[in-house]
């Protein structure tokens, strides 16, 4: 029987390693990028960055063959792609939207990071696309499924040690009196990306998966 084909990914965020200061997590770098580049079941096949030259400077320095991996300056030309299954929003908050309703009306599949936008209305925008257009869609709240959280849940469920009255959560997240100049918009409320809505919407998902 023949193997079945890969998904193709469209990547919107993976920005080549900063020269200077860095600007915002590049958390497509350092969390989708290692599983798509060895995942049996996706290929990278499209990059989108805020220019076609920025996201071809990150085909290059991540030694994709550019041959196979396009470099895209907008989410109209990735989603105008007709190569590209699946595309993968990791980029600011209040961009997330912008990003992908283009390829959502294209009626390709579409993962966004969490928070899905900056606040509810432009949330539910998305999540009614989505519905109308019936695509998938995933958003990435993952922490319910990393291995301790199985096991306790496991647990839990059989009965090992009783019947659980309460619980006591508790979460420390990084940063402190100052914030770091390259998410310095942490502190923009419209941005709508910041330690709570981020931190807290894992952990809230983490502990009532």
């Amino acid at each position: 029987m023949a193997a079945s084909r890969k998904i193709r990914v469209g990547l919107i965020g993976l920005n080549a390693p900063y020269a200077g200061a860095p600007t915002g997590t590049n958390w497509a770098a350092q969390a989708h990028l290692p599983y798509l580049r060895t995942s049996s079941k996706y290929e990278i096949v499209a990059l989108q960055n805020s220019s076609a030259e920025r996201a071809a400077k990150a085909i290059q320095a991540y030694g994709f063959d550019p041959q196979k991996v396009k470099a895209y300056g907008t989410p109209e030309d990735i989603a105008n792609d007709p190569n590209v299954d699946l595309v993968v929003s990791s980029i600011r908050v209040d961009r997330h939207g912008g990003s992908l309703i283009p390829s959502i009306k294209a009626n390709k599949d579409v993962y966004v990071e969490w928070p899905i936008e900056a606040n509810y209305n432009k949330a539910k925008e998305v999540t009614d696309l989505v519905k109308k257009h019936n695509v998938r869609s995933v958003v990435g709240l993952q922490g319910g499924y990393a291995p301790v959280a199985t096991k306790v849940r496991s647990i839990i469920d059989n009965g090992d040690i009783g019947q659980v009255e309460s619980s006591t959560f508790i979460g420390k997240s990084r940063g402190g009196g100052i914030v770091s100049q390259h998410v310095d918009y942490f502190v923009d409320r419209k941005v709508g990306g910041n330690l709570f809505t981020i931190g807290f919407g894992h952990a809230m998902e983490f502990v009532m998966k």
